[in-house]
C-alpha cells in the first residue's frame, strides 16, 4: 500500500509539474525545443492576428535606446512631411504667410508647429478646409506624444538586468555522487535579492505504441540565495532516486531538454524579475567542471564574466 502511494503521489507531481508549465504529454516531438535559449517559448499560434498591440510595445521597450530614438524621431518626420505635403497642395489660399513667401518648406514648419502644438503666429490656417486639417494634426500630435510618453516611461521603469547563463550543462565527478551543474551572474550594475532557481529535466518516453513527454522536478543543493553579489552555481546531486541517473546510463535519451526558471527582486527597479532558458541534450558535457570566473584585487572582487561558460575536462 505504501508503494501504491508513493507511486501515486509521483504521478500527481509530475502532472502538477506539467500543468505548471503549461505545456502538454502529447508534445513528445524529438529535437523540438520547448523553450529557446533567450527564454522564449517555441510556440507559434496559428489563426492569431499577426499585428498585436503587444508585440510592437514590447518591441519599443527592449530595442537599443539609439534605435528607439531613431524610430520615433523617423516617425515624427514622415507625419510632418505628409501633413506639409497636404497644405502645400492647397496653395497660397490655404496659409496665412507673413514676412514670408509660400513655399514647401514652410509648409513643412507650419505641420511641425502644429503637430507640436506650438503655433508662433507667423504661419496661420486661412482656409476652412485647412482649419479641419490642422486641428485633426493638433489631435494626432497630441496622441503622438502620449503615447511617446508612456513608451519612455516604460523604458525607463523596465528592469535593465542582464542575467547570463553558461552555454552548457557539466556533470562533475567530483566528490561523494556526480553532480549536475549550470552556471549564471548579473552582467549589469544592479542588484538582485531573493533569487529563487527551478531546474527541471523533460524527456520522451514511450509506454507501449504511445509516446508522452514527461518533467521530472530536480531538488537543487541550494534553490535560493538572499543576494547575487559574484556567481550562482546551480547544483543537484544525481542521487539513486534521481531521474538524472538515465545520462549515467549512457543510453541515448529522446527529447531531452533541462528547463532552467529564476525568479528574483531587482532593488534599483524595486520589481521582481523572471528569467529562463534551456538546455538540449548535446548541450550537456560529461565528466567537466566549470573554470573559477572570481578573483580577488587590493580593493573588489572581480567576476570575469567571459570565462562563464568556460569549464575543463576532468
Amino acid at each position: 500500500m505504501e508503494e501504491e502511494e508513493k507511486f501515486k503521489d509521483s504521478e500527481e507531481k509530475v502532472e502538477l509539474i506539467e500543468k505548471e508549465l503549461g505545456f502538454e504529454e502529447s508534445f513528445a516531438v524529438p529535437g523540438v525545443r520547448l523553450m529557446n535559449k533567450d527564454g522564449s517559448l517555441n510556440v507559434h499560434f496559428v489563426g492569431s492576428k499577426r499585428f498585436r498591440k503587444w508585440n510592437l510595445y514590447k518591441r519599443f521597450i527592449n530595442m537599443s535606446a539609439l534605435n528607439f530614438f531613431l524610430s520615433i524621431l523617423s516617425l515624427y518626420i514622415i507625419l510632418n512631411l505628409l501633413f506639409a505635403t497636404f497644405y502645400y497642395c492647397f496653395g497660397e489660399n490655404g496659409l496665412s504667410i507673413s514676412n514670408s513667401e509660400f513655399s514647401w518648406l514652410n509648409c513643412f514648419w507650419f505641420s511641425c508647429q502644429t503637430f507640436t502644438t506650438v503655433g508662433y503666429g507667423h504661419i496661420s490656417p486661412s482656409s476652412m478646409i485647412v482649419n479641419i486639417v490642422s486641428g485633426f494634426e493638433a489631435f494626432i500630435g497630441l496622441i503622438f506624444f502620449a503615447i511617446a510618453t508612456g513608451v519612455v516611461y516604460g523604458r525607463f521603469t523596465n528592469s535593465k538586468v542582464d542575467l547570463r547563463f553558461s552555454e552548457n550543462i557539466l556533470i562533475n565527478y567530483q566528490g561523494k555522487c556526480p553532480t549536475l551543474t549550470c552556471r549564471l551572474a548579473n552582467a549589469y550594475d544592479s542588484e538582485l535579492s531573493d533569487l529563487e532557481a527551478i531546474l527541471i529535466m523533460s524527456y520522451t518516453e514511450k509506454k507501449g505504441d504511445r509516446v508522452g513527454r514527461r518533467y521530472k522536478k530536480l531538488t537543487l543543493e541550494l534553490g535560493t540565495i538572499t543576494i547575487l553579489s559574484t556567481s550562482w552555481t546551480l547544483e543537484h546531486k544525481i542521487l539513486d532516486n534521481s531521474p538524472c541517473n538515465l545520462l549515467l546510463d549512457k543510453k541515448k535519451i529522446q527529447g531531452l531538454e533541462f528547463l532552467v526558471f529564476i525568479s528574483a527582486f531587482d532593488e534599483i527597479y524595486d520589481q521582481k524579475v523572471k528569467f529562463r532558458t534551456s538546455y538540449l541534450g548535446e548541450e550537456v558535457i560529461d565528466s567537466a567542471m566549470f573554470e573559477p570566473i572570481t578573483s580577488y584585487s587590493a580593493e573588489k572582487t572581480v567576476v570575469d564574466l567571459e570565462k562563464l561558460s568556460s569549464y575543463q575536462k576532468i
